[in-house]
């Protein structure tokens, strides 16, 4: 049976400020989505604006959801675009968090209970779906607590050597250090994941 090895494994993040790009080209998925076709940019910036164009025409948001963390826009509502999807807004540079020992994904749905008068057998939906993210690393510095309730992008790898890993955009929701007569330094910062969390597996 194959095993990965926890020491194979890392974190990558980016926040703040990034590079501007207009009308950048995507390339279409199948079944409504659309990557962005330049892999150097698809890390997208969620404390920045974005406009998604179908052809010169603007798209409301509310027929898309984004995967910031791979670059790919999702529509819904069974919107059907006519022209080229293009996207305006800000990518980010991802890099390696520093003296990272370990992270956690944890993912869950919401249900909610759909039985009705008659039934026999209680009933639920599936109504959303949520993660969240924590990373134990050795204290390195202030940057969790000087950006904490930013938007941040991850990339949580599995195995560096094989470049499996989950992306996704997250917001810095807390963050602890814990130290001790006999210890070293650590810290924790606890995220949860804005829009949806994507899996690659190369």
């Amino acid at each position: 049976m194959a095993v990965l090895v926890g020491r194979t494994a890392d974190l990558y993040i980016a926040s703040g400020t990034g590079t501007a790009m207009t009308g950048e080209a995507t390339t279409s998925l199948g079944g409504g989505v659309y990557q962005i076709t330049l892999a150097a940019r698809r890390a997208i910036n969620p404390n920045a604006a974005i406009t998604v164009l179908d052809g010169v025409s603007t798209v409301n948001p509310a027929n898309y959801r984004f995967a910031f963390g791979n670059g790919k826009v999702i529509f819904t509502n069974g919107y059907a675009p006519a022209g080229a999807v293009t996207i305006t807004g800000e990518f980010l540079t991802l890099s390696q968090a520093a003296q990272g020992q370990q992270w956690t994904l944890d993912v869950s749905t919401v249900l909610e209970d759909a039985h009705t008068f008659g039934d026999s057998w209680k009933e639920s939906a599936a109504v959303l779906s949520e993660a969240t993210v924590t990373f134990d690393r050795l204290y390195e510095d202030a940057y969790f607590q000087t950006n904490i309730g930013s938007f941040y992008v991850l990339a949580l790898y599995l195995n560096t050597g094989t470049g499996a890993r989950y992306l996704c955009a997250a917001q810095a929701e807390s963050v602890g250090r814990t130290s001790g007569n006999s210890t070293l330094v650590r810290e924790a910062a606890s995220f949860r994941v804005h829009g949806q969390l994507d899996y690659v597996a190369s």
